[in-house]
């Protein structure tokens, strides 16, 4: 069980390669008093732009070069922050950075679990993905599927076991398909899958404490990964790829609850706002409140 206090850091990666404003996300929720209120130390920003817009032909991916150096010095950082004691508290960008947390954390902890509260399944690969964003396959290459140079960014695949993964909340499965995204229930049926109807019959509490204890009684630990796209487009409509029938403030907020307050956690990240889709800042103060609700 962990006891360290929790360090902000952010990601300002965006895997578009254009700078299109999710790389601001930690300035703005830093503007809207994130680090006085949570009353964590800030260590700053990683240097993790991703400059290069086109798409790799060999791996299908934007900026695949970029994505493989911002995922190193991820990895790097994450390690570092252990060493000295504390937990990271990553405010991104975009779900990219979620691939040097793998490799961070299997260097650092070798078995740990992972809460992925997130919209979208983020199971693509290169050829199926509609934009060649890094952020569309990140739960593939964390689970061993995808190119050299990511997914064994930590040794040999996987970054992370598919049997200590629970994804929560997502909506676009039957879209995913039909663009011919790999199936995760046929690929990785180990990986445990709850679509938002499913969290909503269970109930948001519920399936927040039954994760939590889950992944606190194996594999002992475990990170939570919040990409707020999660919530419904009228709910949050400042991120890249807003949908329907997401969760609601407060579903989300039970939800993530007894995830936040494990004793397990590791560390968390939250990602996808995009302050630029928000020109009067409304929604900047509504994620901070949620988070100071959750940690402190």
């Amino acid at each position: 069980m962990s006891t360290h206090p929790f360090a902000i850091i952010g990601v300002p990666i965006d895997c578009t390669g254009r700078a299109t404003g999710v790389e601001r996300m930690p300035q703005a929720l830093r503007a809207a008093n994130l680090v006085s209120r949570l009353q964590m130390p800030d260590l700053g920003d990683w240097p993790v732009a991703i400059h290069d817009p086109t798409r790799d032909p060999a791996t299908g991916m934007i900026g695949f070069r970029d994505v493989c150096l911002a995922s190193s010095t991820i990895r790097d950082g994450l390690l570092a922050v252990w060493q000295q004691g504390q937990r990271p508290f990553l405010i991104g960008g975009c779900c990219t950075l979620l691939i040097g947390v793998g490799a961070a954390i299997k260097q650092h902890y070798g078995p740990a679990g992972l809460a992925f509260v997130d919209g979208h399944l983020d199971f693509y690969d290169g050829r199926s993905s509609p934009t060649g964003e890094a952020a569309d396959m990140e739960l593939a290459i964390l689970t061993g599927h995808g190119p050299a140079g990511l997914v064994d960014l930590a040794g040999d695949p996987p970054l992370l076991r598919p049997e200590h993964i629970v994804v929560l909340g997502y909506r676009d499965g039957e879209v995913a398909a039909r663009e011919g995204a790999p199936d995760p229930a046929v690929v990785v049926p180990q990986m445990t899958l709850r679509e938002v109807t499913a969290v909503r019959q269970a109930g948001p509490l519920k399936s927040g404490r039954e994760t939590a204890e889950r992944l606190a009684a194996n594999p002992g630990r475990f990170w939570l990964h919040l990409d707020l796209d999660v919530l419904d487009e009228t709910a949050l409509p400042a991120v890249d790829y807003p949908m329907p029938g997401g969760l609601r403030w407060d579903e989300l907020t039970l939800l993530l609850t007894p995830l936040a307050r494990s004793p397990h956690l590791i560390g968390v990240d939250v990602t996808i706002y995009n302050p630029t889709l928000d020109p009067n800042k409304a929604y900047a103060p509504r994620i901070v409140n949620m988070l100071c609700e959750l940690f402190t």
